[in-house]
């Protein structure tokens, strides 16, 4: 399968060949958009990989992209879920309740569902002022996650199959091999479609920029060093005709994407590692210096790109300490971190 070309501004889907379907739906920030793919089973059926927001926006695109492709929307039987992330599982609860659509998750992503629901805000300012973001203490409540992804996440409550790694779906004339990536997320699945050729990749293997991998107050302490050896996974596939990620266009090599975005990940860690040779620091100061831009500009958004900046520089530091070459004291209830 040849890479098709891009799509007119205003198109809603794109036709890639042997029954795949790009669609584009609409997010409230930055990307501006998440792909969605549909794949024809050959029995009346069709696949989904993905499935936008739970904001009706994204729902009402969706709706209007099946009509356009004379697709009705109850053939759509079988929901493939790359994570459980707002964009790619907050619309599964109505396909699953309206539709009848059975949900394809691995179970480390309900298991995150379920923590994410019940963590506290509480349990948030401690985490990120353990590692060093300067957070007063009358600085009230922070938002719960589940309240911030509120309008854009409804996700289905249960799971009719959950994904192993390496088993074979087999649906109509299509199978799917299951590829387990943990490292955006502890449950995040990639889907080889043996026909076609067509890896589906959600946001494991982005063609422009590298997704977020942070270490939060719950959840894997080195998903850095998860992430890293899933892109050695996938890399070692064959057979791979074509990517189709989640944001950005589609492309055929998934084994050079892969090798640079390991190659970016180890030159950052390298970075860091500098930077603690000549001071003990804690996860918000080595921020500082490796993602400068984030503490620029628009005080609301500036909040939001530190702690990201600094979720993600702490996946770094630790994967450093588990390597052996840093290591961590805790001082007046901040954790330090300084090269072994």
């Amino acid at each position: 399968m040849s890479g098709p070309p891009p799509p007119a501004a205003d198109t809603k889907t794109r036709d890639l060949g042997n029954g795949v379907i790009e669609l584009f739906l609409p997010l409230p920030g930055k990307p501006t958009i998440v792909n969605i793919y549909l794949v024809d089973l050959g029995n009346g059926e069709w696949a989904l990989i993905d499935t936008g927001t739970g904001r009706e926006l994204s729902r009402k695109a969706f709706s209007s992209a099946l009509a356009d492709l004379g697709i009705a929307e109850d053939t759509v039987r079988h929901l493939l879920a790359t994570h459980h992330h707002p964009d790619h599982f907050g619309a599964s609860e109505a396909l699953a309740k309206d539709l009848g659509t059975r949900i394809y998750l691995h179970p480390l992503e309900r298991e995150t569902i379920n923590w994410m629901s019940a963590l506290s805000a509480s349990t948030m300012l401690d985490h990120v002022r353990r590692h060093g973001i300067p957070v007063p203490k009358d600085a009230g409540e922070a938002p719960k996650p589940a309240n911030v992804w509120a309008d854009t996440y409804k996700p289905a409550p249960h799971t009719d199959h959950e994904l192993v790694d390496g088993e074979v779906l087999e649906l109509g004339k299509r199978r799917f091999r299951v590829v387990h990536t943990p490292g955006h997320t502890a449950g995040h699945c990639c889907f080889h479609e043996l026909e076609s050729g067509v890896l589906f990749v959600g946001d494991h293997l982005l063609p422009k920029i590298t997704p977020h991998i942070g270490v939060f107050s719950a959840g894997p302490q080195n998903p850095l060093g998860d992430f890293i050896a899933s892109q050695e996974k996938i890399h070692a596939l064959e057979g791979v005709v074509l990517v189709g990620p989640a944001h950005g266009g589609v492309f055929p090599d998934h084994k050079h994407r892969a090798t640079q975005l390991i190659a970016h990940h180890e030159h950052r860690m390298l970075e860091m590692h500098d930077y603690l040779r000549r001071r003990s620091a804690s996860a918000y100061d080595v921020a500082q210096h490796a993602f400068k831009w984030v503490f620029e500009g628009d005080p609301e958004v500036q909040r939001f790109n530190r702690g990201a900046a600094v979720m993600e520089t702490i996946a770094h530091l630790n994967l450093l300490e588990a390597r052996g070459t840093a290591t961590t004291e805790e001082r007046d209830g901040v954790v330090y971190f300084q090269a072994a």
